[in-house]
């Protein structure tokens, strides 16, 4: 099983190709808890990405509630090596 940390910067490094502006979230004192791991923004569009290391990993209190907030007002997706293959065809279609 690859790290999480490997697998964000995949998600990271695949976003910026495809023109996103990225910030990668780092969980301090001044970061809400929950946050996504990445929030990306293209031409008047924004998603969040909660990496994960496989499907059964971990969450943290409250993140599956704020994906599903965030989804509710654009995109937001929990991400892992397996299902990052579907979320890219997605993204595709919408980033373009």
């Amino acid at each position: 099983m690859a790290k999480e940390s490997d697998f964000q910067a995949k998600v990271i490094k695949w976003l910026r190709s495809k023109g996103c502006i990225v910030y990668k979230m780092q969980q301090n004192a001044t970061t809400r808890i929950a946050t996504p791991d990445v929030l990306f923004l293209k031409e008047g569009f924004w998603g969040a990405i909660e990496c994960k290391a496989s499907a059964k990993a971990k969450f943290q209190p409250g993140q599956k509630e704020r994906g599903e907030k965030l989804d509710g007002w654009s995109y937001a997706k929990v991400a892992y090596p397996a299902n990052w293959p579907e979320i890219q065809k997605e993204l595709s279609v919408i980033l373009g």
